[in-house]
């Protein structure tokens, strides 16, 4: 998932930011989502780098863009934009790593591993796969 969810304006939130949302955020920010987050965790940031992805990932996770509009006009622009940094990089973040409960490699509980539906052929287990090509002075037990 491209999304996490926060507490943030008196309440939990999803916040999602999909590709085509990205490519926004990119037009308005005219930069790439890392450059982005790199201005953002380096004190560079632009008005635009903090507003626009709580606004977007607000939309991309489920609000209606009038109400995410409210939202971030009464949390985000009414207030000092500092107190919003963090939340626009944990977003962006989220967006561009995934999050904890997405780490690389791990299958989700009850699904069991992709391989062991797999024959030992099919997943590489085969003796001629471990072993190598059998020989031409090997006999076969036919």
């Amino acid at each position: 998932m491209r999304g996490v969810e926060l507490t943030w304006a008196g309440g939990e939130h999803e916040f999602v930011l999909t590709i085509d949302l990205l490519r926004a955020l990119q037009d308005k920010c005219d930069a790439g989502p890392p450059f982005v987050l790199q201005r953002l965790s380096s004190h560079r940031w632009l008005v635009d780098d903090v507003i626009q992805p709580i606004r977007l990932g607000l939309e991309g996770g489920g609000l209606e863009k009038e109400e995410a509009r409210k939202l971030v006009k009464k949390h985000v622009e009414d207030r000092p934009l500092t107190f919003s940094v963090m939340t626009a990089r944990a977003i962006l973040m989220a967006a561009l790593y995934g999050n904890e409960d997405d780490l690389p490699g791990e299958v989700p509980a009850g699904e069991g591993s992709p391989n062991e539906t797999l024959s030992r052929a099919e997943n590489g287990a085969s003796s001629a796969s471990t072993n190598g090509p059998a020989s031409s002075t090997e006999t076969s037990d036919e």
